[in-house]
């Protein structure tokens, strides 16, 4: 624990003052969770002494994290850490603008977030917004984890892309849809979450895929899915199943490859689950462009041709799919729309403008190209 006080320095030439550093560098730490509830910190002696400052400047500092609710002084025993609270942290951020926005997204190699922060540079650029990314990878407990930190960096908002992190967002638990959130914050790919949102029509992108393999004549559609109907999976899932029902053909729980990830990986392991059926499907739906790409090279590995043996959609319309061979027929996500969307979006809350909309809903749209040929099953 000494050595992570050994990191605290102070900076006369700063523009704040030596006692607001201290505050700042040491609040930091408790929100990364370098210092947990109920750590002492140095006495007030101890660290003048060790960064060669006054009693009263870290005096000053402590004060500051006690008002702010980080840290209990009492006399005897010490200065204490508080077990850390994100929601009071953003309530009692300074009100000064510091052009700074939040952007926590599960991926940062997905192309379709890649497609999603650029939307979201291409308007933060405008007024010379920094940008403080942060990738979860689909872990929604390093999503309340970035919350912390960007709360502590005190923010001027935050955009959530395909995470439930919303509820945590505003000061009561249970009271995100008719309260204010702590900080401005709009959520993006999550249906169903609360406030300020952009979403895609994820049901529509399920079905439209489907729908298409049916018009080309396949009755035995095998789905590549995520392990878990998560809020921006389900309804991708329930387009699927509606257009099957519509077909009049019953769904059939084998055809459904559920994987543990949205990758390539995942996608080859759904498709070789897929073909070893007694009765493998004649055309697969991915539910990610990823997880087709890895589904042609599992079909690949095995001497199946696409699309004359199994036939192929995806969903994202990544840039990879117009370069795959064949290439990809997949459901386009206007990732690069959702994110200069939600930016501007998120631009109208920290001005305390009203929004026009509380949810965007953009459309899908299927482009056509040759992973899916005429089949008759």
């Amino acid at each position: 624990m000494q050595f992570i006080f050994q990191q605290l320095s102070v900076n006369p030439q700063q523009g704040i003052t030596l006692a607001h550093q201290l505050k700042q560098q040491i609040t930091w730490l408790i929100a990364a969770g370098k210092l947990e509830a109920g750590t002492l910190l140095p006495s007030v002696r101890q660290l003048a002494h060790h960064l060669g400052i006054n009693l009263h400047t870290v005096r000053n500092a402590y004060q500051m994290l006690e008002a702010a609710g980080l840290v209990e002084t009492r006399q005897g025993r010490g200065t204490q850490v508080l077990p850390f609270d994100a929601r009071r942290m953003a309530q009692t951020a300074a009100a000064i603008r510091t052009h700074t926005v939040g952007v926590i997204m599960a991926s940062l190699t997905n192309p379709f977030y890649h497609a999603f922060f650029q939307g979201v540079s291409e308007v933060a650029d405008e007024d010379q917004t920094l940008l403080f990314v942060c990738s979860t990878q689909d872990d929604p407990a390093e999503a309340w984890r970035y919350f912390t930190q960007l709360a502590a960096r005190q923010v001027d908002g935050i955009l959530v892309a395909s995470h439930g992190l919303v509820d945590l967002l505003y000061s009561e638990p249970g009271a995100s849809r008719d309260g204010q959130p702590i900080i401005p914050s709009v959520t993006v790919d999550w249906p169903g979450c609360a406030g300020p949102s952009v979403q895609i029509d994820l049901e529509g992108a399920g079905y439209q895929a489907t729908r298409h393999l049916l018009q080309h004549g396949h009755h035995r559609i095998g789905l590549i899915t995520y392990a878990s109907e998560v809020a921006n999976v389900k309804p991708v899932n329930d387009g699927y199943f509606r257009a099957l029902q519509e077909a009049g053909i019953a769904v059939d729980p084998s055809r459904i490859a559920r994987v543990g990830a949205f990758d390539a990986a995942s996608g080859a392991e759904g498709a070789s689950r897929l073909i070893s059926l007694p009765q493998p499907p004649t055309a697969i739906f991915a539910i990610t462009d990823m997880m087709a790409v890895g589904a042609l090279q599992a079909l690949r590995s095995v001497g199946l041709r696409v699309p004359q043996d199994v036939a192929l959609v995806g969903f994202n319309d990544i840039p990879q799919a117009a370069w795959l061979d064949p290439p990809l027929t997949t459901v386009a996500a206007p990732s690069f729309q959702m994110g200069k969307e939600a930016m501007r979006m998120l631009q109208d809350l920290i001005a305390g403008k009203p929004l026009i909309q509380q949810q965007v809903v953009l459309p899908t749209s299927l482009v056509i190209r040759h992973s899916c040929g005429e089949h008759q099953s």
